[in-house]
């Protein structure tokens, strides 16, 4: 572990406990609605055009290629340079992008799709069919080892290009899901002219697209910056603005240290950044220097896989204890101010078919965790507070690399030596991390995907196929669950059968106990009052493309 990496984490740790305990509550808000302060008085603005947008990220920008991005803030970038065949609105219904219309058959095994007429690349090619079959075939090359990405584009037997306006994507299995995935900047399609410059295995470093917004240049320190397409004219129907985006120039700067991101919103070195933290946000919410917007993130419930095959998380009596030990209210009041939401159930708040009596499984009950470590051959031994079985320690390795898992984690160590449990938390940075869990070396590891529907959660988490992939973190296989999440995939969307399919999965899901939810997360973007239309994306992870957003003088 590196040690000056856990000290940073540790201190922003008790800052955030020390803020909360003297803190009142933080207000109640809509989800998804921009937040000004209390003394900013409502106006009316006209947008104009021009202005550079500095935007401060909480995650590394590692790559900006949409098939092998490792988090949202390379998925902000990419999802304005990039268009994709479909959009989709706070109510997850499909628009028009790329695609004017398109048909589903054969029992969601064969979509047919219409492109848009006159759309050119930002190096001038024009969008005909190649273009999308290249750019969803280069995905699937084994060379780019692009596998979570594949896992969401569904089981593809054929991609057949007509005419140069239709693309016709035929599934070995239905996959009806795909139009959840498809407005999704991972398949954002890029010109078949700089396609031809990457071979299988070459990373995408300045994609080339249609987007709103074209890559310029990436610095020596990291800083991306994007210029207005001064030709876009085909926007969704879900913008108010269709033609070419406001702003001329966005900078993007990834800073990960989250109190030196709140201070260089303070100093206006950035108009906007990401993950606000929360003491911050009580702190600045009535300022009318700003405005905030809150979403609630679409994901796989906040918490920590537990690796199901690796001792002693391979015990089920641990994995059950640790349930019953964790303080889910206590965590998300003291030490995230309450903005965030208790969840317990594999999925958060806004997933469709989300069983929401899983809730009720598990509350605080330490009594009850150490029962049942006594009851599994567990024993507190008279020399010390953590519990051992047949010579063997009960120690937890827990594997994380930011924000807010880690903050979470060494909440849960205190909580959980109460019951007689020896959390470790190793703080790591993401590569090597990744490396880590997906070498199942770990007892637990920050649960992770961020999708609107159970499909692009339940199966991407818990499919033993994706053990392979590393997206499995929890390194679970069972036949049943198996069946189940990959049965959801063939439904129709919105039917009450796909519906029980996933609440069944659900219920599995807790029986296995592959994990510990803590919380549904709600996203703070914090920015300065002359940014305005700053939209969140229908699953709370990503801001919209910035075709609206504009810059006041």
């Amino acid at each position: 572990m590196r040690r000056d990496t856990e000290l940073l984490y540790r201190r922003e740790f008790l800052r955030r406990s020390a803020l909360a305990a003297a803190s009142v509550a933080v207000i109640a808000c809509t989800p998804g609605a921009v937040t000004p302060s209390a003394s900013t008085a409502a106006k009316s603005l006209t947008p104009t055009k021009g202005g550079t947008l500095t935007w401060g990220q909480w995650d590394k920008i590692d790559v900006i290629d949409p098939a092998l991005t490792t988090g949202a803030a390379a998925g902000e970038i990419t999802q304005n340079i990039l268009d994709t065949l479909i959009t989709l609105d706070s109510e997850q219904k499909p628009h028009p992008a790329l695609a004017t219309k398109w048909t589903i058959e054969d029992g969601g095994k064969k979509f047919t799709f219409t492109l848009r007429d006159g759309v050119k690349f930002h190096d001038g090619t024009t969008l005909t069919s190649a273009a999308v079959k290249g750019s969803f075939e280069r995905i699937m090359k084994p060379e780019l080892k692009a596998g979570a990405v594949v896992s969401l584009l569904g089981p593809i037997d054929s991609i057949m290009t007509p005419d140069d306006r239709t693309v016709v994507i035929n599934y070995k299995q239905g996959y009806y899901a795909f139009m959840l995935q498809a407005w999704r900047y991972f398949f954002g399609i890029m010109s078949p002219k700089y396609l031809a410059t990457l071979k299988p295995a070459d990373v995408a470093t300045t994609p080339v697209g249609s987007g709103p917004f074209m890559f310029d240049s990436r610095s020596p320190d990291g800083v991306v910056t994007l210029k207005a397409f001064p030709d876009y004219s085909w926007g969704p129907e879900t913008f108010k603005n269709r033609a070419a985006p406001y702003i001329s120039t966005i900078k993007f700067r990834a800073i990960t240290e989250p109190s030196t991101r709140i201070a260089t919103l303070e100093s206006s070195e950035n108009l906007l950044i990401d993950e606000i933290p929360e003491a911050d946000y009580a702190r600045l919410k009535t300022n009318s220097k700003y405005t905030f917007v809150l979403s609630p993130r679409a994901s796989h419930t906040l918490g920590f896989s537990m690796n199901v095959t690796k001792a002693p998380t391979d015990d089920h009596a641990v994995r059950e204890a640790v349930n019953w030990a964790v303080d889910r209210q206590s965590i998300v009041e003291k030490v995230f101010f309450g903005v965030h939401h208790v969840s317990v159930g594999p999925l958060s708040e806004g997933v469709w078919a989300r069983d929401d009596t899983i809730e009720k499984m598990f509350t605080y009950d330490p009594a009850k965790a150490k029962k049942v470590l006594d009851d599994a051959g567990w024993k507190l031994p008279a020399s010390g507070p953590i519990r051992e079985k047949g010579g063997a320690k009960l120690e937890i390795l827990l594997a994380t690399f930011r924000s807010p898992w880690t903050e979470i984690a060494q909440a849960m160590q205190a909580q959980l030596r109460d019951v007689g449990i020896d959390l470790k938390v190793q703080v790591m940075d993401r590569a090597p991390y990744l490396d880590y869990v997906r070498g199942y070396k770990h007892n637990m590891a920050a649960t992770s995907t961020t999708a609107i529907d159970p499909d692009g959660i339940l199966r991407v988490c818990y499919d033993s196929a994706n053990r392979v992939t590393g997206s499995n973190f929890a390194n679970v296989s069972d036949p049943a669950l198996d069946a189940l999440v990959r049965k959801g995939q063939g439904q129709e969307l919105g039917t009450a059968e796909r519906r029980q399919t996933y609440v069944d999965a659900q219920k599995k899901i807790m029986e296995i106990l592959p994990y510990v939810g803590v919380m549904s997360q709600v996203r703070v973007e914090a920015m300065a009052a002359k940014v305005h239309d700053f939209k969140p994306g229908p699953d709370g992870l990503t801001g919209l493309p910035l075709n609206d957003t504009w810059v006041e003088g």
